[in-house]
């Protein structure tokens, strides 16, 4: 199978080489750079000037940048069975507020007082190994108004076109568009994803959904939808180990959990769907809920499919294919506070914040690849992702610079990719034994920063040598 490549290419889409260089060579400076702001990931005042007189430059708009992302996405995914996830993500940018231009692609977010921008980002993986493919969605926006009123009779009554919720909708769609070369697409989505239209319009042939359950809707039998669940018998049950967290109060635990299924019919709801839709949709519910514990804390996913379910196989490999959806959110999060740092962008204008935005997502593709290769023996090859000189550097560190005991030995074969994020884990401050929690992207990036340091300085050793 072709290799997968995520280097941007932006030749034509400018419509000006000179722009097209520099795209590049932003894309390029960004993947090295600790962090987003444009004083870290520059080398000269003149290279600081270009990249500010690019992303503040009229001519070159997120849409193309957007463009050039999803069609690389489109060649990586032939004949490949692809998962997309979807997500929604607000970046605050009010510490910069009153640095930032007005009326220039911001408004409210969060508190519905704060000042930033809205993205909807679908990110694609190859079904069989997590390997990331790129993404096939991007979506940004901004509120001009207060949302507040979004659970209104008014608003509820409105066509799904018109609320913002159609980003899930749309995104569907152009997934299907963008991937049409992939043998199979299976689409994941959390709670906001639960809209009846998507499930009359988006499955196709090679099209499935997997959407956590928001509603409890009625069925074409009067029955609710969470009393057939309930009533529905345990398949099976299978443990699972919850890890803690401090921050929450919450202690590490073992869980045994409880897995149903059953087929169902939907009933159209009476308000707000649109003309055209079928009156009823049969899906399968599959739900999975943590056996002997009744508080609020206890796990109880519920989730949505048009994908067969009739067995405690079938069940599993959808609540599994849910839980994929755990790697979107650690995306958002290497893109903010101890990441990327996005927020803290000291930019003038909310339109370059936003092209910059887009421009962070590919530097952090190479991160997000050594985070879903750690601890696998099947996943993408070494070449996809690091040059040769950068391999043989990698070498140079895990023979040299890593304290190789019987319980912190590299266990990956060098060809993989798994072989290299073990050595970036460990640069990034994780200790290497079997027994510790493994590596986040926080570390995986804080370890690939330390490897660039490190790659140029062998680099400079070998010209000089």
């Amino acid at each position: 199978m072709k290799l997968i490549g995520h280097e941007p290419d932006f030749s034509g889409l400018l419509g000006d080489k000179r722009l097209e260089h520099r795209a590049k060579l932003i894309s390029s400076s960004l993947l090295l750079s600790k962090s987003s702001t444009i004083h870290s990931a520059t080398r000269s005042e003149a290279e600081q000037k270009g990249f500010y007189r690019f992303l503040g430059n009229d001519s070159v708009s997120e849409s193309v940048l957007i463009k050039e992302m999803t069609t690389r996405c489109q060649r990586n995914v032939s004949e490949r069975e692809v998962i997309v996830i979807q997500d929604s993500s607000s970046l605050g940018l009010s510490r910069n507020a009153n640095n930032i231009k007005a009326g220039s692609g911001l408004g409210l977010v969060g508190n519905k007082k704060g000042l930033g921008f809205l993205s909807h980002v679908s990110i694609v993986l190859d079904a069989n190994n997590e390997s990331i493919l790129g993404f096939c969605d991007i979506q940004l926006w901004h509120r001009k108004e207060d949302k507040s009123n979004n659970t209104t009779r008014i608003y509820k009554k409105q066509a799904v076109e018109s609320k913002e919720s159609y980003k899930w909708i749309r995104a569907s769609n152009q997934a299907k568009d963008t991937l049409s070369g992939a043998s199979g697409i299976t689409i994941i989505q959390d709670r906001e994803g639960d809209i009846y239209e998507q499930f009359a319009l988006i499955p196709d042939n090679k099209t499935s959904l997997i959407v956590r359950s928001r509603d409890n809707r009625k069925l074409a039998d009067g029955q609710k939808l969470y009393t057939a669940l309930e009533e529905a018998p345990v398949l099976g049950t299978y443990a699972i180990d919850i890890q803690g967290d401090i921050r929450k109060n919450q202690i590490q635990r073992k869980v045994e959990l409880e897995v149903r299924c059953v087929p169902v019919t939907l009933q159209k709801p009476q308000v707000g769907v649109s003309k055209g839709i079928p009156n009823q949709l049969n899906l399968y519910a599959v739900e999975v809920r943590e056996k002997g514990n009744t508080s609020k804390d206890a796990i109880c996913w519920r989730l949505l499919t048009n994908i067969p379910v009739f067995s405690f196989e079938d069940a599993l490999q959808i609540v599994n294919r849910y839980a994929q959806r755990w790697y979107i959110e650690q995306l958002f999060r290497l893109l903010k506070k101890q990441g990327y740092q996005i927020e803290n962008s000291m930019l003038e204008t909310g339109w370059a914040i936003r092209k910059l935005f887009v421009m962070v997502l590919n530097a952090a593709l190479r991160v997000m690849q050594l985070y879903l290769a750690y601890g696998k023996e099947d996943c993408q090859p070494l070449e996809e992702v690091f040059s040769q000189k950068e391999i043989e550097c990698l070498k140079a560190i895990e023979k040299n610079h890593l304290p190789i005991t019987g319980k912190t030995t590299n266990p990956y074969a060098q060809q993989k990719l798994s072989w290299a994020s073990w050595i970036i884990a460990r640069l990034g401050g994780w200790k290497g034994n079997s027994n510790q929690r493994a590596a986040g992207p926080i570390i995986i990036k804080r370890g690939l920063d330390k490897f660039e340091t490190m790659f140029q300085g062998w680099l400079l050793h070998a010209d000089t040598s």
